[in-house]
């Protein structure tokens, strides 16, 4: 545990938290928590100043990384191939959102991420339903590539199923007839999924559908310049257990009714708990996905009605031809389905669920997975961030910007300072003495070497 003094020469270096916050938050404990780092940082997290991640972060003496231009990084909330999504706040606007990073040594290293989270960047700009993942902004700031978007409480679909078992037929129609809405909204805009998945179906507090990550999705037509990035022959692109048979050949080859497919072997886990094809290797899915036909849907579960398997037969039928030809198409099928339940309103950020999971996450540790995640960067108070195209943005408030660093720290210290015990030579002493050690070590060292 570090002194309070490092602690809160931590917490202003963050850029998360000015000196009046923190004099006002000192002044409400008592003389001895003053004194008490995890105090302090236990009495911000309690007051709304610092999220639990953010507070650990600062106890373990590493400002950097929690600020990313405007947004502030309240904890992480999962990891893939691509990199990290955070739960942020945007300062300009106090909205809370979910930002996607790129990590600058993984855009470095691997050429191929890069361009795939660039095409992200400007693809995910092209669509705009309640069904598809609202994104506000993309850009770079100090070579960290990023995705703002819609925060979104609830589970993925394959956690849903996973750990309640599978849908009814009424719910998952429901369900999927939502996510087709948000699919037909994409395809009528050009631009073909390629990776749908009970893992990017986002299932709200509310019960309605959200169609996540466009990072392998490609414009219909378009023109491959690079294979190894969007594929084509010799190239997959896509989750081999929900890959349709024309995309396992040629993943440029591909139309609206290879996502149908894909939703169709979705639909397939909702209402069996399994894949269509499980087990077996890369080379086995793609051989069954092409030749073979999956267990049926009554052998499997005899309370899914005929009629209803017929549907996703249909929409996993091998030949593109015999498939629904458009998800509106599937959209329409799905909603006589459905039932007479009436369907909730669309989840919003003032309903309790969505409190309740922005407090759960700012205010309980992250998974062991994602404890160690920050963003590398440098320089906390320039709020400039740039879009894809390396054009400035507006800037959002900065903090102080014609005062240095040094200056804001030196002051907003001044003030905490009288609160803290003890004489400051003791301060002094204790900050100095491992500079003085190391320092001696090294001048021994060098000392030896050179009697050598």
């Amino acid at each position: 545990m570090p002194s309070v003094e490092v602690f809160l020469k931590s917490a202003l270096k963050s850029g998360l938290i000015n000196g009046p916050q923190l004099e006002e938050t000192l002044r409400a404990l008592h003389p001895p928590q003053r004194d008490d780092a995890g105090a302090v940082a236990a009495s911000l997290v309690k007051q709304g100043r610092l999220s639990s991640f953010q507070a650990e972060k600062l106890l373990q003496g590493a400002p950097l990384g929690l600020v990313l231009g405007p947004y502030q990084i309240l904890a992480p909330v999962g990891k893939g191939g691509m990199g990290t999504v955070y739960l942020a706040r945007d300062v300009r606007t106090l909205k809370l959102l979910a930002l996607k990073i790129l990590p600058p040594k993984k855009a470095r290293e691997e050429e191929r991420t890069l361009a795939r989270f660039r095409r992200e960047m400007e693809l995910c700009q092209k669509v705009a339903h309640q069904h598809l993942t609202q994104t506000y902004e993309s850009g770079v700031f100090q070579g960290v590539y990023y995705i703002a978007m819609e925060f979104l409480p609830g589970k993925s679909l394959y956690r849903l199923v996973t750990e309640e078992g599978p849908l009814t037929v009424a719910r998952a129609a429901r369900l999927f007839s939502e996510v087709a809405l948000g699919l037909d909204h994409a395809h009528k805009r050009g631009l073909i999924h390629r990776d749908m998945k009970p893992s990017n179906i986002m299932v709200t507090p509310r019960d309605h559908a959200k169609v996540l990550d466009l990072g392998l999705a490609i414009v219909e037509g378009e023109t491959v310049v690079d294979r190894e990035v969007v594929g084509g022959h010799g190239y997959i692109v896509g989750t081999m257990d929900y890959l349709a048979p024309e995309q396992a050949g040629d993943s440029t080859n591909v139309d609206p009714r290879s996502d149908i497919y894909s939703l169709g072997c979705s639909l397939y886990f909702a209402l069996t708990g399994r894949p269509p094809f499980p087990g077996g290797d890369k080379i086995a899915k793609i051989t069954r996905h092409r030749w073979s036909q999956p267990d049926r849907l009554i052998t499997l579960s005899p309370a899914i009605p005929a009629g209803f398997a017929v549907i996703v037969e249909r929409m996993m039928a091998k030949a593109p031809a015999q498939r629904f030809q458009t998800a509106w198409e599937v959209y329409k099928e799905l909603q006589k389905w459905i039932g007479h339940e009436p369907a909730l309103p669309m989840d919003t950020p003032s309903d309790t669920s969505f409190k309740h999971a922005i407090a759960e996450l700012s205010l309980s540790p992250p998974a062991p997975e994602l404890a160690q995640e920050t963003i590398p960067v440098t320089n906390l108070f320039d709020f400039t961030t740039q879009t894809q195209d390396d054009k400035p943005m507006a800037p959002a408030p900065p903090i102080a910007p014609s005062v240095p660093l040094s200056t804001r720290l030196r002051d907003a210290f001044s003030r905490i300072r009288p609160m803290l015990p003890g004489p400051m030579w003791v301060w002094i002493a204790a900050l100095a003495a491992p500079a003085l050690i190391a320092a001696g070590i090294f001048l021994g060292i060098l000392l030896f070497l050179i009697a050598k």
